[in-house]
């Protein structure tokens, strides 16, 4: 096992940024901040091209970087000089990174964009926000580095799915800025491919005559694995419910998942690709079953594919 020794000549790095900002964060960033950290500690400056030479970047990383270690908040630039901000050595969560709602007041009072993007959020959730809500909303500009404009659209977003909860907005808040989301650009990015994704899960619902309840853990769990993990299409995925149909006249979770598995599996991603090859299969099928036998459902069907459909008629 390797043994380290520390050499005084360190740079301090705040734990709050290892164990909070940096798991998220691209290596090549991590990699700019670490360097910037070290100028820092020595009072040495350097342009963007000298950071991009010593760490065999790109200079267009470097800027990024910095760029988004600005968003983050824990650099700021003043002119041409980057500040470094203390890290706040708390768990990611508004209750433990809080402003007093009297400094935030005035915040808020000074800055017009943020008292228009309070008056907004009242219209939108349908309520006076309290001392509370002020304050979550507050944190998402303050510590996860949203602008107005990236908040808007996050509580526009949470309210279209019918979600008006701080605690469910400050979730989605989160996740946002775990997956590096600070622009309004990115924010659309995120909520055009959520959008997509939920239409797609309730097209196939409906197709499955799933309307009076909703999807079970597991049932949506498929359904985003055919779409996200197999890149299958709901006209693919409905082709797969017929046949499904076809032989055991029911909706099997299961049967329909090795179905399009397969699929993946022989690069099978067209319609006319798979009903060719329901037709080979279904010849295969015959040929093994002898020449005039009558066809069982489970008939040419692996063992777990057998097990998937046994599971599923009762």
């Amino acid at each position: 096992m390797p043994k380290f020794k520390l050499n005084i000549d360190f740079v301090p790095v705040p734990k709050d940024f290892i164990e909070h900002i940096m798991p998220s964060a691209n290596a090549a960033y991590v990699k700019v901040y670490m360097y910037i950290m070290l100028l820092a500690s020595e009072g040495r400056s350097a342009d963007t091209a000298l950071i991009a030479k010593r760490l065999s970047l790109l200079e267009t990383d470097v800027v990024n970087a910095v760029d988004y270690w600005n968003k983050r908040g824990v650099f700021s630039g003043r002119g041409d000089t980057i500040i470094i901000k203390r890290a706040v050595d708390e768990e990611l969560a508004p209750e433990n990174d809080k402003v007093p709602i009297d400094d935030i007041a005035s915040v808020i009072d000074g800055d017009p964009s943020l008292r228009a993007l309070c008056d907004m959020a009242q219209e939108m959730l349908g309520k006076t926000l309290g001392n509370n809500d002020i304050e979550t909303i507050y944190w998402f500009y303050d510590r996860l580095g949203f602008s107005p404009e990236v908040i808007s659209m996050l509580l526009e977003y949470c309210v279209s799915n019918g979600k008006r909860s701080m605690k469910y907005i400050e979730k989605v808040a989160i996740t946002w800025h775990e997956n590096n989301i600070a622009t309004i650009d990115e924010a659309q990015a995120y909520i055009d491919r959520a959008t997509k994704r939920g239409d797609y899960i309730s097209s196939l619902a409906t197709l499955f005559g799933i309307n009076d309840r909703k999807l079970s853990k597991t049932e949506k769990l498929y359904l985003e694995a055919w779409r996200d993990e197999l890149g299958m299409s709901e006209d693919m995925v409905a082709l797969a419910y017929e046949y499904c149909i076809m032989a055991i006249s029911k909706l099997s979770f299961p049967y329909i998942n090795t179905i399009i598995r397969r699929w993946a599996e022989q690069g099978i991603r067209t319609i006319p690709e798979a009903e060719r090859d329901h037709e080979e299969h279904k010849d295969a099928r015959a040929s093994a079953a002898g020449e005039g036998s009558e066809l069982t459902p489970t008939q040419g069907l692996s063992e777990i594919e057998k097990q998937f459909m046994s599971a599923y008629s009762d």
